[in-house]
C-alpha cells in the first residue's frame, strides 16, 4: 500500500466535507467549462435543425452510405452506459468493497450516457415523427422495435439503480448541513429521504433492493447490446450477418465502458480533489478489468474476420479486403494498435501501471472503439450488392461532426450539473467501508508489485495477436487457383420463358474441373447502366462445363454473363451473350410460412411478459424501500 493510501486510512478523511465541495460556489473555471460545453451542444442542435430543413444529404448520407456516424454514436454511447452500470453491479454482487468511491460516478455515467445514446436515434432516423410510428404501429418482427423496448427497460432500471443508494446519503446531508445545501437541494433531499433513520431494517431492505436491481440490470444490459447487434446481423449484407456479433457487441460495451469510467473518475477526482478516496489502486484495478476485456475483444475481432477471409465468399471477402487493406484499413489498424495492443501494454508494464498510464490507455480505448464501430457500421452499408462493388465511402460534413461533438460534450456537461445536485460519492458506503478498514501498521505491497505475472500475460496476448494476424494474411479463399488465366464461353438457349445457360471454362484447350461460376443477367430496372443481377451458380464437370436454367421475367433481348474468380485479388474471367426472350412470366410466388413462425408469435407474448416482469421487479423494490421509510422505526 503506498504512502497516500496509508495517510488516507490513518487520517480518516471526512467524506461529507468532500461531497459538499461541488455544492459550494462554483469557480470561474467551472463556469468556463460549462459555457464551452454548452456552446458545443448548442452548435449540435443548430446542425440538427439544418439537417431537418435540408435533408440527410447535408450530414454526408446518400443511397450508397445510409448508415454511418449517427448509428455509430448510438452503438458507442449506449455501450459505455452498459459498461458503467454492469461494472458497478458486478462489483457490488461480488463484494468488491473498493468499488464504493467509484460507484456513484459509474452509475451516474450510466444514466447520462444511455439518455444521450438513445437521443442519437433521432438524427439517425432523419424524421423524428417516425418514433411515434414505432410506438403506435410497432413491427414485432423488427429487432429495431425490440431494441427500443430493451433500451427503455434498461434506462428505467439504471435510473432506479442510481437513485436507491442516494436515499441514505440525502438524509445524512440533510441532517448534517441543511443550510449549506440551499433551498432547492433541501426540498429535493427531504422529499426523497423522508423517513430514513438508518435503522437496521431500513439498511437491510435497501441493500436487498439494490442487490435485486443489480442482478436484473446485468441481463437487461446484455439484451440491449445483443438486440442492437441483431439489427445488423439480421440484414442480408456481407460482413454483418455473423452469429458472433451479439457477444462481440457486449464485450465491446464493457471494454469501452470501463475505459470511460476511468476517464470520468479521473476528471472528477482532479476537479474536486478526491484523491483521499479515489486512489491509484482504483485506477490500476479498473485497468486490469480493461486489459482482460480488451484481450477478449481482440480475440473476437479476429474470430469474426478469419472465417470470412478463408472461405472467400465474394461479398464477404471484399469486405474483409476493404477492412484490412482497402479504404478502411487505416482506421482498422489504428484501432488494433491504439485501441487494443497499446492499452494492454500500458496495463501490463509496471512502470506505466499508474493513474496516468490508465488514463492514457482509457483515452486510446474510447477513441479507437468509436473508430472501430464506424468501420463496422459504414463499410458494409456502402457496398452495392447489385454491382458487387463499394461506392464512395461516407463523407463527414460539419453537420455530422457538430452533432457528434454535441453528444460527446453533453456527457461531461450533464455529469457536472448532476453532481451539483446529488452527492458525488456514496457517503453511506464509503463511511461503512472506512469503519470496517483496519489501520495499517506497516506498508503492504502495492498492486503493481503484486502482479508481476501480468507482464507475462501481456506477452502471451501479443504472441496470439501476431499469430492471428499471420492467419488473416495467409488465409487464402478456398476457390483460389493459379497458373495461366482461363477463358470462359457462354451460350444461351430460350424455350419460352425458360433460359438454359451453358458455360465452358478452359485453360488453353484443357477443361477446368470443379470451377465455381456465377451467372448474371443485366438490367436497367433499378438504375441506368449495366447492373448485374445474380441468377444462379454452378460448378464445371469433367469437360469444364457448367449448366443452369432460369425463368425469364422480362421479354425482349437480354444480356447474360458468367464469371469465374480464378484469383480473388484479380479480375475474373468473364463470358457473355445475348438471348431473345418471349413468354416471360412473373416471378412472384406467395412465400411459404417461415420456420417457427407460429413460435415467433408466441415469443412476442413471452418477451412482453419478461418486460412486464422486469418493470414489476423494479417497482416492487421501490415500493419495499418506500414502505421501510414510512415505518421510520428501528427493528
Amino acid at each position: 500500500m503506498n504512502n497516500l493510501e496509508n495517510a488516507t486510512l490513518t487520517q480518516q478523511p471526512n467524506v461529507i466535507e468532500a461531497v459538499m465541495r461541488p455544492f459550494k460556489k462554483a469557480s470561474v473555471k467551472f463556469w468556463i467549462a460549462i459555457g464551452l460545453l454548452s456552446a458545443v451542444v448548442a452548435l449540435g442542435i443548430v446542425a440538427w435543425i439544418v439537417q431537418l430543413q435540408q435533408g440527410m444529404g447535408v450530414a454526408g448520407f446518400s443511397n450508397r452510405s445510409f448508415w454511418a456516424i449517427d448509428l455509430t454514436n448510438v452503438v458507442t454511447i449506449i455501450g459505455v452506459s452498459y459498461g458503467g452500470a454492469v461494472v458497478s453491479a458486478i462489483l457490488l454482487l461480488t463484494g468488491a468493497t473498493w468499488r464504493a468511491p467509484l460507484a456513484r460516478i459509474a452509475e451516474g455515467m450510466a444514466v447520462v450516457t444511455v439518455v444521450i445514446g438513445a437521443a442519437f436515434v433521432i438524427p439517425h432516423l432523419g424524421r423524428p415523427d417516425r418514433l411515434l410510428y414505432m410506438i403506435m404501429q410497432p413491427n414485432f418482427k423488427s429487432p429495431v422495435f425490440w431494441d427500443f423496448v430493451a433500451i427503455t427497460t434498461y434506462m428505467v432500471a439504471s435510473f432506479i439503480f442510481f437513485f436507491l443508494p442516494l436515499i441514505p446519503d440525502m438524509a445524512i446531508l440533510r441532517n448534517a448541513h441543511p443550510e449549506e445545501l440551499g433551498r432547492g437541494r433541501r426540498f429535493l433531499y427531504r422529499v426523497c429521504s423522508q423517513g430514513w433513520i438508518a435503522s437496521p431494517r431500513q439498511h437491510r431492505v435497501l441493500r436487498g433492493a439494490i442487490g435485486v436491481i443489480a442482478i436484473l440490470i446485468i441481463p437487461l444490459a446484455v439484451s440491449v447490446h445483443s438486440v442492437l447487434s441483431w439489427a445488423f446481423s439480421l440484414v442480408s449484407r456481407p460482413g454483418w450477418h455473423e452469429s458472433i456479433w451479439a457477444p462481440y457487441f457486449v464485450i465491446a460495451a464493457l471494454y469501452s465502458g470501463v475505459a470511460l469510467v476511468v476517464l470520468i473518475t479521473a476528471g472528477f477526482r482532479r476537479g474536486y480533489h478526491l484523491e483521499a478516496f479515489i486512489t491509484e489502486r482504483h485506477f490500476v484495478r479498473l485497468g486490469f478489468l480493461m486489459a482482460a476485456l480488451g484481450a477478449t475483444y481482440l480475440y473476437l475481432t479476429f474470430a469474426d474476420i478469419l472465417p470470412g477471409a478463408y472461405v472467400g465468399e465474394r461479398g464477404v471477402s471484399e469486405v474483409v479486403y476493404d477492412t484490412l487493406l482497402g479504404d478502411y484499413a487505416a482506421s482498422f489498424w489504428t484501432f488494433i494498435v491504439a485501441g487494443a495492443i497499446v492499452p494492454i501494454l500500458l496495463v501490463a508494464l509496471p512502470w506505466t501501471r499508474n493513474t496516468w498510464g490508465m488514463v492514457i490507455a482509457s483515452t486510446l480505448v474510447v477513441t479507437a472503439m468509436w473508430l472501430k464501430r464506424l468501420v463496422m457500421v459504414s463499410e458494409t452499408s456502402h457496398y452495392d450488392q447489385l454491382t458487387r462493388s463499394f461506392g464512395q465511402p461516407y463523407q463527414f460534413t460539419w453537420v455530422s461532426i457538430s452533432i457528434t461533438l454535441a453528444g460527446v460534450a453533453a456527457i461531461p456537461l450533464l455529469l457536472m450539473l448532476l453532481f451539483r445536485v446529488v452527492p458525488i460519492l456514496a457517503i453511506d458506503e464509503v463511511e461503512a467501508l472506512a469503519a470496517k478498514t483496519p489501520h495499517p501498521t506497516h506498508a503492504s505491497p502495492t498492486p503493481a508489485k503484486a502482479s508481476h505475472g501480468l507482464g507475462i500475460m501481456g506477452g502471451v496476448f501479443l504472441i496470439l495477436i501476431a499469430v492471428g494476424s499471420l492467419g488473416v494474411g495467409g488465409a487464402t479463399p478456398a476457390i483460389a487457383a493459379s497458373g495461366t488465366p482461363p477463358t470462359i464461353t457462354l451460350t444461351a438457349v430460350a424455350s419460352g420463358p425458360k433460359i438454359a445457360l451453358t458455360a465452358t471454362v478452359k485453360i488453353g484447350t484443357t477443361p477446368v474441373v470443379d470451377a465455381p461460376v456465377s451467372f448474371y443477367e443485366s438490367t436497367t430496372m433499378f438504375k441506368p447502366g449495366t447492373n448485374l443481377v445474380p441468377i444462379g451458380k454452378g460448378s464445371t464437370d469433367l469437360n469444364g462445363i457448367a449448366e443452369i436454367s432460369y425463368v425469364a421475367v422480362v421479354n425482349g433481348p437480354r444480356t447474360v454473363s458468367v464469371t469465374y474468380y480464378f484469383d480473388v485479388e484479380g479480375a475474373p474471367a468473364i463470358g457473355s451473350t445475348q438471348v431473345d426472350v418471349n413468354g416471360a412470366v412473373s416471378p412472384y410466388v406467395p412465400s411459404k410460412p417461415k420456420i417457427l413462425e407460429s413460435a415467433g408469435r408466441g415469443l412476442v407474448s413471452v418477451l412482453f411478459a419478461l418486460v412486464l416482469i422486469s418493470f414489476t421487479i423494479v417497482i416492487a423494490q421501490v415500493v419495499r424501500v418506500r414502505r421501510s421509510l414510512r415505518s421510520g422505526a428501528p427493528n
